[in-house]
C-alpha cells in the first residue's frame, strides 16, 4: 500500500462494499486520520495510518460490553447518535456532507491496532509526531490511559486506505 497517497472515492466505495458484505465478520482494515497540529505547525501535514481487525454491521446496543455495563448500572441506556444521522443502520452515518463507516475493533488479544505516523508525507516516530500536536492530541496519543481502545470507530469513508481481508477471530 502506498501510504503517501490519498484514497479516492471510487476505491473508498469498493472498500465500503467489502466491509458491508463482511457483516459481523472480522476483517483487517486500514484508514488514515489527520490529528490537529498545534498553531506553530499549522502548515504541516500530519497523517496517522491505522490498521486494525474490525467488525462492521454490528448494533452498538447489542455489544456484550454495553449490555453488561447497563446491567451493572455503569452506564445508561444506549441513546441516539450524538452527531449525524444513520444513512444505513448500523453501517454508515452521514454528518455535514461526509459519510462515515461505523467499525468495531476486535477484542482479540492478538488483534492490537497498529499505527504509522507521517509528517509532510515522510514516515516518523510516534514521539516525533507527537511534538507537532496540540497538547490534548499529544496526550491522547502518548498517554496509555487516554488512548484506551474505543468500543467503536467512526471512519470517514474517504479515509479508508486498504481493502479489508477476512481474519480468524
Amino acid at each position: 500500500m502506498d501510504t503517501t497517497t490519498t484514497n479516492n472515492s471510487l476505491s473508498a466505495e469498493i472498500i465500503k462494499e467489502k466491509l458491508l458484505s463482511a457483516k459481523g465478520k472480522f476483517v483487517k482494515a486500514s484508514w488514515k486520520s489527520n490529528p490537529k497540529s498545534s498553531a506553530a505547525f499549522k502548515d504541516v501535514l500530519l497523517e496517522k495510518h491505522t490498521t486494525a481487525v474490525v467488525q462492521c454491521g454490528v448494533n452498538y446496543a447489542n455489544l456484550s460490553s454495553v449490555k453488561i455495563a447497563i446491567g451493572n448500572n455503569e452506564r445508561g441506556a444506549v441513546e441516539p447518535l450524538p452527531w449525524g444521522e444513520w444513512l444505513q443502520f448500523p453501517y454508515t452515518i452521514l454528518h455535514k456532507g461526509e459519510t462515515y463507516l461505523r467499525l468495531y475493533p476486535s477484542q482479540g488479544f492478538n488483534h492490537i491496532p497498529k499505527s504509522e505516523f507521517f509528517v509532510n508525507g515522510v514516515q516518523s516516530t510516534k514521539q516525533e509526531f507527537a511534538t507537532y500536536l496540540t497538547p490534548s492530541e499529544c496526550k491522547k496519543l502518548l498517554d496509555p490511559v487516554a488512548s484506551d481502545i474505543s468500543p467503536v470507530f467512526n471512519i470517514k469513508l474517504n479515509n479508508l486506505l486498504d481493502i479489508p481481508e477476512e481474519v480468524e477471530e
